[in-house]
């Protein structure tokens, strides 16, 4: 079985409360949407978000933590507290989802994207030798209404790609450094561990919400901008952008399998 961990900001945290509620309201529509009901889902939260949806496989956890705290401090010290809040709450997900469910696999979710229909049925068909998959590739949603960008580097944008068995999850943290929150650019564990990739685009990394905590839709191009385009390294990493990224429509069967809709008009399946 598979459980989705959901770590959830503090209503104190969120920029708009409401806006923040309906965007995770989107994002559970989306991962409810699977073709396997065998599945749960772990929402870690200080606050319950304001939503009317609900579901059998919904399970909320309240941290015994306070949530992050800005008093006086720079802003790169309050996203990083951000950062670590988030990931203590990932494992307090990954724990109550091992000790409840006996979990064979964890999938760590951020709260505003949205995931693929065959997600389910593909862990469960894989049997449980494997210690987990990442996604490489995905979508990128800018909120346009026709068009999504695809990419092959999904797991380097996008922290909704990433299942793995609960015990591995450790893996994803480095309690020795500063940067103790949870790592999803990682493919090998150890070095014997390697993750699979997930053999189909199986997320949508939702961009420019006004609730991303690091990749607003200026950071993606800041990440992206590397000054200098009149030289052959430039063209070099432009080449390597056509190759990792292009645009396609956003097709019927693309929103009924991610059950994706950006807007509250739009009607959800």
């Amino acid at each position: 079985m598979l459980t989705f961990v959901i770590p959830v900001k503090s209503k104190s945290v969120a920029s708009d409360w409401t806006n923040f509620s309906q965007i995770f309201e989107r994002t559970l529509k989306s991962i409810c949407n699977q073709t396997d009901s065998n599945f749960r889902i772990v929402v870690v939260c200080h606050e319950i978000p304001d939503i009317s949806y609900t579901h059998k496989n919904l399970y909320f956890v309240h941290p015994d933590f306070g949530p992050p705290i800005k008093g006086n401090t720079i802003p790169q010290e309050y996203f990083h507290k951000q950062r670590i809040d988030k990931g203590n709450k990932i494992k307090l997900g990954v724990a109550f989802a091992s000790k409840k469910f006996n979990t064979d696999y964890v999938m760590l979710v951020d709260s505003d994207d949205f995931i693929s229909n065959r997600i389910v049925a593909f862990v469960n068909n894989s049997g449980n030798d494997l210690p987990g998959w990442y996604i490489g590739k995905g979508y990128l949603s800018f909120k346009w209404k026709n068009f999504m960008v695809v990419t092959t580097r999904f797991n380097r944008l996008c922290g909704s790609c990433v299942i793995v068995k609960p015990n591995l999850v450790r893996h994803f943290f480095d309690e020795g450094e500063i940067n103790i929150y949870f790592n999803h650019f990682l493919t090998t564990l150890d070095s014997n561990i390697e993750l699979k990739k997930v053999p189909f685009p199986a997320g949508i990394y939702n961009i420019g919400n006004g609730e991303n905590i690091f990749m607003s839709f200026q950071n993606v191009v800041k990440i992206n901008n590397h000054g200098n385009w009149i030289s052959a390294q430039s063209f070099k990493r432009l080449w390597s952008k056509i190759r990792n990224y292009r645009v396609r429509f956003i097709t019927p069967g693309l929103r009924k399998e991610f059950n994706f809709y950006l807007n509250a008009e739009e009607k959800y399946k």
